[in-house]
């Protein structure tokens, strides 16, 4: 490879590679193996500071994705930082779960 100058600061793990046709590149296997990646890994591309990123993504089963909603991920943040300020209640007996969902009717 050619002489190329970098044009960022960043030392990182950084390794060069060359834009192929039809805009591939192949990523050194010391980075695929220190990220866990595989052939088949989907990555989101981006443009950051002038620089392209490539984020590693996982699949979520369709059944599983109400889960990751902008709205559930809230209430889950909520949720947390409730426990963390002790604002819950420990497990209900049976009788006492009972109890409490009829005197909410």
């Amino acid at each position: 490879m050619p002489n190329v100058q970098e044009r960022s600061q960043d030392k990182g793990m950084a390794k060069h590679v060359r834009l192929r046709s039809k805009g591939q590149v192949t990523i050194p296997n010391e980075i695929l193996e220190q990220l866990d990646l595989t052939s088949n890994t989907n990555l989101k591309v981006t443009v950051v500071d002038g620089r392209i990123v490539l984020i590693p993504m996982i699949e979520i089963a369709k059944d599983q994705a109400w889960y990751w909603t902008e709205t559930w991920q809230q209430d889950e943040k909520e949720a947390q930082q409730e426990i963390g300020r002790g604002m819950t209640s420990g497990p209900l007996a049976v009788e006492d779960a009972l109890a409490w969902l009829e005197a909410d009717e």
